[in-house]
């Protein structure tokens, strides 16, 4: 499987880790705003961030550490700015 890393060039310490498009893990996550099998929200330390896929299923939540693990097929990972507009984007196309 492949995988794809993703540092916030402001914030090295976070970390995006997709690998094959079957699951992710975020780091710096202060909170789980919502979730299910087709997307999760979460709020880390440089914003709001919504993965958004299908069968959506997370597996490891410690806020303690800050870390959140999924599993599921990913279509995408945004940036979403406080109206859920959306600000940037992982994946260009969902599919």
């Amino acid at each position: 499987m492949s995988e794809n890393r993703i540092e916030n060039g402001a914030d090295a310490e976070q970390r995006i880790v997709v690998t094959g498009r079957a699951g992710f893990e975020i780091t710096e996550v202060s909170g789980v705003l919502s979730f299910d099998e087709e997307e999760i929200v979460l709020e880390t330390g440089t914003g709001r961030i919504s993965v958004e896929g299908e069968g959506l299923r997370i597996t490891v939540l410690s806020l303690e550490t800050g870390v959140v693990s999924a599993v599921g097929k990913i279509n995408g990972i945004l940036w979403l700015n406080e109206s859920r507009e959306r600000r940037a984007g992982f994946f260009g196309r969902k599919g």
